[in-house]
């Protein structure tokens, strides 16, 4: 059950580093980033896209992690990015796009979920 958590856990704190460090890279890479009222739609687009890959690794983490309670931790994994996610969406709700709320909502499980097959089939579990 400890490693359960922690897979979540980790496999969580590992989506969001890297989120993170990419959202670094875009405000250094897009001149007068720091002090737009809102970023521009292309920024909006490229986060959906980087997000969702770094879930299905994010998900490979928490199943590699989780090991044999994978298919368990990968749940865990998505209720609880779900429920951030939400929360996340109700906060940013004025200062993001809908869309782009809406798009991460529903591409995260289905991308955790992928990084949690990817690791059973490498692994052969």
């Amino acid at each position: 059950m400890l490693r359960t958590i922690i897979a979540v856990l980790v496999g969580y704190m590992f989506i969001g580093a890297l989120i993170f460090g990419t959202d670094q890279l875009f405000a250094a890479s897009i001149p007068g980033f720091s002090s737009m009222p809102m970023p521009p739609d292309y920024y909006f687009g490229w986060s959906v896209v980087t997000d969702t890959i770094y879930s299905v690794v994010g998900g490979l983490v928490c199943a590699w992690i989780a090991r044999s309670a994978a298919r368990k931790a990968t749940i865990g994994l998505m209720i609880f990015g779900e429920l951030a996610g939400l929360a996340s969406t109700v906060y940013l709700w004025k200062m993001v796009p809908h869309w782009y709320s809406f798009a991460l909502l529903i591409l995260y499980p289905p991308a955790v979920w992928w990084g949690s097959v990817l690791f059973s089939r490498r692994s052969g579990r």
